[in-house]
């Protein structure tokens, strides 16, 4: 039980720990006119940064993210090439976390996203039988010394002297 306690909190150290570093390689800089159905926007946010428009998207289960000022918007290998990249000097747009650019005027910043290819239940059934296989090992190594046995031995005999003391009443 302890084991597979402290494995747990690990990995949710770990997640929280890279909380945010979801942003992958930058693509590039692209047109996005209005009324466009690529990388449609599904975040707004007064804070839009790169890295947090990365992680919504990937969260979401896309490879890519796209900003553009306070918007950002998810999409497919499929979205990107229907897009027409655009001159780097087109997305000009400070990021209103203060770090990167946004994308510009019809334009989106658009990033590849680091989401692992297998989904969140592949992950935890892989987390749930090495949890279960640690806890395993724990239970063998603890049955498996001659201190236990000895403790339930003793635990056996108070709990029939207890059974005869209640039988006597």
């Amino acid at each position: 039980m302890k084991v597979s306690t402290c494995a747990l909190l690990v990995v949710v150290l770990l997640v929280v720990a890279t909380e945010g570093q979801e942003i992958g390689d930058y693509v590039g800089c692209y047109v996005k006119n209005y009324g466009d159905v690529v990388f449609p926007y599904t975040l707004i946010d007064r804070g839009m940064s790169n890295a947090m428009c990365a992680q919504h998207c990937s969260i979401k289960g896309y490879t890519y993210s796209a900003t553009k000022s306070v918007r950002c918007g998810c999409g497919t290998e499929e979205h990107l090439v229907e897009m027409m990249k655009a001159e780097e000097s087109d997305c000009t747009n400070n990021c209103k976390s203060g770090g990167g650019i946004c994308g510009g005027y019809a334009r989106l910043s658009v990033y590849k996203t680091k989401k692992d290819k297998r989904e969140l239940s592949e992950l935890l059934g892989d987390l749930t039988s090495t949890l279960e296989k640690l806890d395993s090992a724990y239970k063998r190594e603890m049955f498996g010394t001659e201190d236990f046995e000895e403790e339930m031995r003793e635990m056996e005999e108070m709990e029939a002297a207890d059974m005869a003391e209640n039988e006597e009443y």
